[in-house]
């Protein structure tokens, strides 16, 4: 960019008040100027980004993935399912619900309450939504397969406990099915995740 088609450039979006066409030192000091500007709106953007009410919305979105998502459009890939990948990110998924709410969502609502925040950057809203799903599953429409303890549903992360299990593979198969991780666990060996992110051999009545 010369000189002059950056002054005029300054001045027609209203950065700058008209400046003096010019070579040699005047001409570097109205670039200066223009990258003062520029410098200073760039510092204004990230104050709001991370200081204001909007800047939370679009953190927000970015811990969600949706910005990125948005920028990775062409780039997608399947998701390769698997009980030990899909317990990870759902409690992920509640972490970042319980960081945002104060606890973690209800039992009857806890599936719906994170499908927005389960989704990837380089993976389409379906894909990511096939982590809900157990991997036995996926041929049935309508059936999920795992379950919140209720001992964490509606909780403070820290009055559940770190080591109580927050999601466990289940006999019931419904969406938002919640309950006991023994009386409801699936089977005689399972498996379930904690609040604080380990997995956990299982075993049931």
């Amino acid at each position: 960019m010369t000189i002059g088609s950056a002054s005029f450039f300054a001045t027609s979006v209203g950065v700058l008040p008209s400046l003096p066409m010019a070579s040699g030192g005047k001409g570097k000091k109205a670039l200066k100027r223009i990258g003062i500007v520029v410098g200073l709106l760039v510092i204004i953007g990230i104050f709001v980004l991370f200081f204001t009410g909007p800047g939370e919305a679009f953190r927000d979105l970015w811990k969600r993935g949706v910005i990125q998502a948005e920028l990775n459009k062409g780039d997608k890939r399947p998701y390769d399912a698997n009980n030990e990948g899909n317990l990870k990110a759902m409690r992920t998924a509640l972490m970042l619900f319980h960081d945002s709410e104060g606890q973690f969502p209800s039992g009857d609502k806890w599936m719906d309450s994170i499908e927005n925040r389960i989704t990837a950057s380089d993976m389409t809203g379906d894909e990511a939504k096939k982590k809900l799903v157990r991997p036995d599953l996926a041929s049935h429409s309508g059936e999920f397969g795992y379950a919140l303890n209720d001992k964490a549903a509606g909780k403070y992360k820290d009055d559940a406990g770190a080591a109580t299990i927050l999601v466990f593979e289940s006999k019931p198969t419904g969406k938002n099915a919640h309950g006991d991780p023994v009386k409801d666990g699936m089977g005689a060996a399972y498996i379930g995740i904690t609040v604080e992110g380990k997995i956990v051999r299982l075993s049931g009545r």
